[in-house]
């Protein structure tokens, strides 16, 4: 069996933890289009009775190409749509074609660790990996009790490995890749906040910088969760906010509020010296002024705002869309699509995730958006912006 990872457009820093488990499980070759683009026909020399491909929502046209590709050169090949283990993600579902090549393997510590020397994109990560300039991936828990509407995370069970078993895993990959930092890349890190801590004392030995990348809750964060991250090596955090409207809030059935977000955020910018905000622009109720409050609240706290345009997942799936590169446009309908933008376009320096647009390009559309429709607060956005430059400048310095 042979398997492949299609160009998303994004990401290209993160490998498909899916394949690299599977892979483990059945020693078989990835070819990833995402990291490593050239050649792009080179899946075609290689003949195979079983082909795998990972389809997720903004990779759906490609791997339906690969398919055709494959089965006009090799008609009696078997192409399936490939799952099970990590199976959704919470920006970019994956899909299940006709064919279910299903892996049904529950995420816990009888998984191998995830083979990265079975992608042709291995040399790439490696290099990165050990020049610390991409961050290796790892989940320690999968899934998400919590029914927040725009999250596909909450259709899976809450699943753990031991705090043990991650540790080997890093300290395996420090041994054998050479890798100077991580991410933690969890739906819900800190469900249970005295796991983290105990994740901290364990992994504090590694002497490895890492970053809750994903997104931590609001309600699961405390001074002593803060000083246990800090003094275990973490260097980032980020956190899930998506709106500070009260109604907002309780029509996406997020749990928390305006007063516990405030005393998160606050006791973050304690600790670290750079925090996140994710928020979503067109939610269930909200409105261009409601998106805008969040985000002059982002601004006067200090913090860095990634907005992304709302997806409802649960009632459309616009295949190919996603919520940060080339594609990414408003779908939402709750107001205006150019009220939207605009508030993409105030936020596009800051966002996550690569936009198709170079760092000067980001940073011109930023600007002239905020001269166009925001100028009042000009002073904040310089500071912010200024705060996020020496953040990088910084974190190179002292990698």
């Amino acid at each position: 069996m042979i398997l492949i990872n299609p160009f998303a457009q994004t990401n290209k820093e993160i490998p498909n933890l899916q394949l690299a488990y599977i892979a483990a499980l059945s020693n078989s070759r990835v070819i990833d289009f995402n990291t490593r683009l050239e050649p792009v026909g080179r899946f075609l020399d290689y003949k195979t009775d079983v082909l795998g491909i990972s389809v997720q929502s903004r990779t759906y046209s490609q791997a339906l190409n690969i398919s055709e590709s494959y089965k006009k050169k090799y008609p009696d090949a078997e192409v399936k749509s490939v799952s099970g283990i990590i199976d959704i993600e919470c920006c970019y579902p994956f899909l299940r074609l006709e064919n279910d090549l299903n892996f049904p393997q529950p995420f816990n510590d009888d998984l191998p660790f995830p083979q990265y020397e079975l992608f042709d994109s291995f040399n790439i990560f490696q290099k990165n990996w050990r020049t610390g300039h991409w961050l290796y991936p790892i989940f320690t828990s999968q899934g998400c009790p919590y029914q927040c509407v725009y999250c596909a995370a909450k259709n899976r069970p809450y699943q753990t490995r031991s705090i043990e078993n991650c540790y080997q895993e890093l300290k395996w990959a420090k041994q054998r890749y050479g890798i100077k930092s991580f991410q933690i890349l969890d739906d819900c890190f800190n469900l249970k906040p005295e796991r983290v801590i105990e994740f901290c004392q364990r992994i504090k030995e590694l002497d490895l910088s890492w970053f809750c990348s994903n997104g931590l809750r609001i309600d699961g964060f405390s001074e002593k969760l803060a000083q246990s991250l800090i003094g275990a090596g973490c260097r980032e955090v980020s956190f899930g906010i998506e709106s500070l409207d009260p109604d907002v809030l309780k029509n996406i059935k997020k749990g928390i509020d305006l007063p516990m977000i405030e005393r998160a955020v606050k006791i973050a910018k304690k600790y670290f010296r750079f925090v996140n905000g994710f928020f979503i622009i067109g939610l269930p109720g909200s409105s261009y002024e409601k998106d805008l409050v969040s985000l002059h609240w982002a601004l006067k706290m200090g913090i860095n705002a990634h907005f992304s345009y709302y997806l409802p997942f649960d009632k459309l799936i616009q295949l190919d869309e996603t919520f940060y590169g080339k594609l990414s446009d408003p779908v939402s309908n709750e107001y205006s699509k150019s009220c939207q933008k605009k508030i993409g376009n105030l936020t596009e320096f800051m966002r996550g995730g690569p936009s198709g647009h170079s760092r000067w390009q980001r940073l011109k559309i930023t600007v002239g958006a905020i001269l166009k429709y925001d100028f009042l607060y000009l002073p904040l956005y310089f500071k912010v912006g200024l705060k996020r430059l020496i953040s990088k400048i910084k974190s190179k310095i002292f990698k």
